[in-house]
C-alpha cells in the first residue's frame, strides 16, 4: 500500500508538472507576442523618423541651399549704393575722420622691394645654350634624356627631343638625379644612375628597380642683370630706370599696405544694425557662382592632363561638402556686405556719388581697354561695376584724413 501510494503521489506530480510547463510555455508565447509587437512598433517608429529626418533635412538643405546667380547687379543702383538702403542708418560707422596709423605697419621695406626685384630677374630668365659655366645647385637648365631598364627603355622615360626644363635641387626628379649633373657643362652627355623609390606610385612596374638615364644637356638659364636697358625692355609699363622701378614698388605697395590697414580698421571698428537681406543673401549666390564658373573653367582646362581632375566635382574642387560650403559662403556674403555698407556711407556722410563715367575713366587709366570694360558691363552689370568705384572712392577720401606716425 505504501510503494502504491508513492506511485500514485509521482504520477499526479509529473501530471501537475506538465500541466505547469504548458502555462508556461503559453505565457512565454504571450510575452514573445507582445515583445515582438513593441520591436515591431519600434521599427515603424524608427522608420518613420527615419524618414521624417531625412525630408525634415531636405526640407532644410531646400530653405539653406544657394543657388547660384550671375545677376551681380541685382539689389544695386546704377550709383553703386545697395538699392533701397541707407548705409548710415544700417550701420554705426567707425570715426574714419580721426585716425592714427602706424608708419612701421605700412611702410615697404628696402628689403622686400630687392626680393621683388630679384623674382622679377628670375622670371626673365633666358636659356644659353653656349653657356661655358659648369651646372651647381639651383641651376635652371635644359636637358633630354633617354631612361632604360636592365637595358630596356621604359614609357614616360623619353623626353623624345623636346627639352625638359629642370631646376638642380629642386627634388623633381627621382634619387640624386639632378645632383649628378652638377659641375657638367652645356653639350655634354651624362649617364646618371638611379633607383626608382620602393613607393612609385607613378608606375608600380619601376618601383625599387634600378634605372640608367642618358642626359644632354642643352643650355643653362641665365639671370639678366637689373640695369636700365632691363627696365625699359621688361617693365615700361611701371617705370624707365632702375630707380624708378624701385620707387614704383615702394609707393605701390605702401598704398596698399595703407588702405588694408584702414579698411581692416574701419570693419573692426564699424558695427553693423542690420544687414539688408536680400542684397546679402543674393551676394552669397553671385559669389557662388563665380566659385563654380571657376570650377568649370579648371575642370575644362586640366581634363586633358588628369581624368581625376575631369572627373572631380565641385565639392571636391572646394575640399568640403556643399552644406558646408554654402554654410561658409553665407558668413563671407555677410564681411562682404559689411564693407560695401560702410564704404557707401562714408560717401553718403560726405555727399559725395559715382558715375558710370568715373568708373569707366578709372578703368582706362589702369589698363583695361574699352573693349574690355563693355565686357565687364555686360557680365556684371552697371551697379556691380560702380560699386567698386564706391570703394576706391571712400577710401581715398579717408586717406586724405588720417594721421600716419
Amino acid at each position: 500500500m505504501k510503494q502504491e501510494k508513492q506511485t500514485n503521489d509521482s504520477s499526479m506530480s509529473l501530471s501537475k508538472q506538465r500541466k505547469l510547463q504548458r502555462q508556461k510555455e503559453i505565457q512565454q508565447k504571450k510575452r514573445q507576442d507582445k515583445i515582438n509587437k513593441i520591436i515591431g512598433i519600434l521599427v515603424i517608429v524608427a522608420i518613420i523618423v527615419g524618414i521624417g529626418s531625412y525630408v525634415g533635412y531636405k526640407v532644410y538643405r531646400k530653405a539653406t541651399k544657394i543657388v547660384a546667380s550671375d545677376d551681380y547687379s541685382k539689389y544695386i543702383a546704377d550709383n553703386g549704393f545697395i538699392d533701397g538702403v541707407t548705409a548710415t542708418s544700417a550701420i554705426k560707422l567707425a570715426d574714419y575722420k580721426n585716425i592714427t596709423v602706424p608708419l612701421s605697419e605700412i611702410e615697404y621695406s628696402d628689403e622686400s622691394v630687392e626680393a621683388d626685384i630679384q623674382k622679377k630677374l628670375e622670371e626673365n630668365k633666358t636659356l644659353d645654350k653656349k653657356a661655358t659655366a659648369a651646372i651647381a645647385d639651383g641651376d635652371k637648365v635644359n636637358i633630354d634624356y633617354v631612361g632604360s631598364v636592365d637595358g630596356v627603355e621604359f614609357e614616360g622615360g623619353n623626353s623624345n627631343g623636346e627639352g625638359s626644363d629642370l631646376e638642380i635641387g629642386s627634388g623633381s626628379f627621382i634619387d640624386d638625379f639632378e645632383q649628378q649633373l652638377i659641375g657638367h657643362k652645356v653639350g655634354d652627355n651624362v649617364t646618371v644612375e638611379v633607383t626608382f623609390p620602393a613607393d612609385y606610385s607613378q608606375n608600380p612596374d619601376l618601383a625599387g628597380k634600378d634605372a640608367v638615364f642618358q642626359v644632354t644637356v642643352n643650355g643653362i638659364y641665365v639671370t639678366p642683370e637689373f640695369t636700365d636697358a632691363f627696365v625699359k625692355e621688361k617693365l615700361s609699363d611701371y617705370a624707365s630706370t632702375t630707380d624708378e622701378y624701385r620707387t614704383y614698388l615702394k609707393d605701390t605697395n605702401y598704398n596698399t599696405n595703407l588702405e588694408k590697414w584702414i579698411s581692416d580698421y574701419l570693419v573692426k571698428e564699424t558695427t553693423v544694425n542690420s544687414y539688408p537681406k536680400e542684397y546679402t543673401s543674393h551676394l552669397a549666390a553671385t559669389m557662388k557662382n563665380s566659385d563654380y564658373s571657376y570650377y568649370e573653367s579648371m575642370k575644362a582646362y586640366f581634363a586633358n592632363y588628369s581624368a581625376d581632375y575631369a572627373n572631380s566635382s565641385f565639392e571636391d574642387y572646394m575640399g568640403m561638402s556643399e552644406a558646408a560650403y554654402d554654410k561658409k559662403l553665407k558668413t563671407t556674403a555677410k564681411e562682404n556686405a559689411k564693407a560695401n555698407l560702410i564704404y557707401q556711407a562714408i560717401l553718403e556722410n560726405e555727399g559725395v556719388s559715382v558715375t558710370l563715367d568715373e568708373c569707366k575713366a578709372y578703368l582706362l587709366d589702369n589698363g583695361s581697354t574699352e573693349d574690355q570694360i563693355k565686357t565687364q558691363l555686360e557680365q556684371y552689370g552697371t551697379g556691380y561695376l560702380v560699386q567698386r568705384m564706391v570703394q576706391i572712392k571712400a577710401l581715398e577720401i579717408v586717406k586724405e584724413l588720417v594721421t600716419i606716425q
